[in-house]
């Protein structure tokens, strides 16, 4: 038979349970079947990309989270932990679930072509590959992620071939034909290949950041790795990226492999569109 103190003490883990299972379920908390207090390997002082300002003012004003803007900016890990991790945002500590936290290693050696998971200089989430490196882990690169001019001979496309240096610290190397975290993703919803950007890996499922980056749970064996060194070609038929998903029917009118950058004209169209690497592909086409 069991004793007082035995049901108060089952009564008090069933209630614990059942708190922690409504965190995870609760669309207005934790939207996502992807386990929220995941462990990651991360040390007090390096860097990392969260995207907590986004996800505790959706949390705050209650509304849910499926269809929210999830932006990762980078921050500084302050006191590691197993479930949840606590980032120092310009001063203030702040707890948040390791899933929403990526750790950027402290070193990383890098060459000419390597692509990268890092952010820009206004702290945004950022892919980008390496034009050159003058120093040791302190790269120049070309942004995959950010806008370029869509004329292949754009008065402003001078300055972006020029790049932009990283500082140590603030970058991981995503190794091409690899399920990690800055890698892409395609995966089949509703009659489309919709894409993402891989953020967090646990088992076979993986949290992606798509269209308008809204964040997506996705199993891996239903996805398609986008590789970033596909071998494309001026005059290839390709599918690009148009809102959420790959489409088919645009032909590449040039390519730029050195700084990340391919161009492509839709069927019908006079205009090109300028893409990262990553946002062309012939793969789903195999």
């Amino acid at each position: 038979m069991k004793t007082k103190r035995m049901m108060v003490a089952a009564a008090v883990l069933a209630a614990f349970s059942a708190q922690a299972s409504a965190q995870v379920t609760d669309p207005k908390v934790w939207a996502w079947d992807f386990p929220m207090n995941m462990e990651i390997n991360a040390e007090a002082g390096q860097q990392a990309l969260t995207c907590q300002m986004h996800y505790f003012q959706e949390v705050k004003e209650g509304q849910g989270l499926l269809k929210k803007t999830m932006i990762w900016y980078d921050t500084k890990i302050d006191a590691p932990g197993k479930e949840k991790t606590v980032i120092d945002e310009y001063g203030k500590k702040i707890e948040v679930p390791n899933a929403l936290i990526i750790p950027l290693a402290k070193e990383a050696k890098v060459k000419k072509g390597d692509i990268l998971l890092t952010h820009s200089k206004y702290h945004e989430r950022q892919r980008a590959i390496v034009i050159d490196v003058p120093l040791p882990n302190e790269p120049v690169v070309c942004f995959l992620d950010d806008r370029w001019p869509d004329k292949v001979d754009s008065s402003s496309l001078p300055e972006k071939l020029k790049g932009e240096q990283l500082k140590p610290g603030s970058y991981n190397v995503i190794k091409d034909g690899n399920f990690v975290s800055g890698a892409q993703v395609a995966y089949r919803r509703d009659g489309e290949w919709k894409f993402g950007v891989i953020m967090q890996i646990s088992g076979d499922k993986m949290l992606v950041c798509g269209f308008a980056s809204r964040l997506d749970c996705v199993s891996k064996s239903d996805c398609k790795l986008i590789p970033f060194k596909e071998k494309i070609k001026k005059g290839d038929r390709v599918r690009c990226i148009d809102l959420d998903s790959y489409k088919d029917g645009y032909t590449v009118v040039q390519v730029d492999m050195e700084h990340g950058h391919i161009w492509t004209q839709a069927d019908g169209s006079t205009y090109t569109h300028c893409f990262g690497l990553a946002d062309v592909t012939k793969v789903l086409d195999k």
